[in-house]
């Protein structure tokens, strides 16, 4: 446990995944820290808010992760992947720069209702991340910067990655003439060969951080873009949330949630899938694939509603802040439906412990009052 120079107050939150499948799966405190915020000096818009965090040093929270990946026809609820996982998010040091932070797993537990292949990599990977602590580094917004110790990690992932490869391999022989041991290992490699590849594996901090230094209008939109390449529909909800539990929650707290559709030519989500599984499937596989490339498209459409050409994709966004920036809850839901039945990617981050020393300033008097 990590302690606060002056004596914490501990609070526990009361609250508390045939081949198209794999194509589409593929696819779909303030005044009493040391750091002076930029934006502190800059008038807020009282309809807008900015999203920043006032974080001390020695500060931590802990999260709890819930990820699965699921499919469903015909009624049926099939497991692809599942699984918790809790983590300590600690602030090192404050300064005027931003923040140095250390991410530390805490326990991991895995579904047995996944499926083989996956219930094998968490099995290995949550094994050799156990030991493996993310050092990084935010600006003075909380935005994520650098991970410090990446070629740290890089090196342990190798070993970790061999490993996972040897059970994957010994426990299903046939899997290396679909996919050569080989090709899927140096690709994994690859993915975690530069620090952007690591950070990228540690998608929590995107969730957790992601929207830091940018500023809300408050209230409800409604807007069309085509800023990711696709039509996307977005409705957005913006605001302060009501106090409902006096132990927990603080007058400005605030949230920010969102819904998105996409929508995408069955050409392309079928060209995306089949490009990624190229990277680990053999050659003569791969050109099968490609060569019947057409009848999976003409198959995909005979089974869309009225033979739509296109599927949407929707995506259900949560976050939620305390007053000073730390993430209360983080809620990232991915709909894709594609006439056979709809594939279904949840990740869900809520607080479940946190560690705080710091002053929060009430009214113009600045009287304060510590948590």
């Amino acid at each position: 446990m990590f302690h606060h120079s002056c004596i914490p107050y501990i609070i526990i939150n009361p609250m508390k995944k045939n081949l198209f499948t794999i194509i589409i799966a593929l696819v779909c405190s303030i005044f009493a820290c040391e750091a002076q915020n930029l934006m502190l000096d800059t008038e807020v818009p009282d309809t807008s808010i900015a999203v920043i965090g006032y974080f001390c040093k020695n500060d931590s929270m802990t999260f709890r992760k819930t990820y699965s990946k699921i499919k469903v026809e015909k009624g049926d609820t099939t497991i692809n992947d599942m699984y918790t996982e809790d983590f300590l998010i600690v602030v090192t040091d404050s300064t005027s720069k931003g923040y140095r932070m250390k991410f530390i797993p805490v326990a991991f537990d895995y579904s047995e209702e996944s499926d083989s292949i996956h219930r094998i990599m968490q099995a290995k990977l949550s094994e050799l991340s156990k030991d493996i602590v993310c050092e990084f580094t935010t600006d003075e917004m909380g935005r994520v910067q650098n991970i410090e110790n990446w070629r740290e990690i890089r090196d342990k992932m190798k070993v970790g990655i061999k490993g996972m490869c040897d059970t994957l391999y010994s426990t299903i022989p046939f899997l290396n003439d679909i996919m050569p041991r080989k090709q899927v290992e140096n690709t994994l490699l690859l993915m975690f060969s530069t620090e952007q590849g690591v950070r990228e594996a540690y998608n929590e901090l995107d969730e957790l951080f992601g929207l830091h230094g940018n500023l809300f209008d408050i209230g409800d939109s409604e807007f069309d873009t085509q800023d990711n390449g696709y039509p996307m529909h977005v409705t957005a909800s913006i605001g302060y949330t009501p106090v409902e539990d006096e132990n927990n929650d603080f007058d400005d707290d605030y949230s920010i949630i969102s819904k998105s559709v996409t929508t995408v030519p069955i050409e392309d989500m079928l060209d995306l899938g089949l490009g990624n599984m190229g990277l680990m499937m053999t050659d003569a596989l791969s050109d099968s694939l490609a060569n019947h490339r057409k009848d999976m498209i003409d198959s995909i459409t005979a089974a869309m509603p009225n033979g739509a050409k296109n599927i949407n994709i929707i995506n259900n966004e949560y976050y939620g802040y305390f007053f000073n920036g730390w993430p209360k809850e983080c809620f990232n839901q991915k709909v894709a439906g594609y006439g056979l039945g709809e594939r279904i990617e949840t990740t869900h981050i809520e607080w479940i412990m946190r560690n705080w020393d710091f002053v929060k300033p009430i009214d113009e008097d600045k009287s304060s009052h510590n948590i």
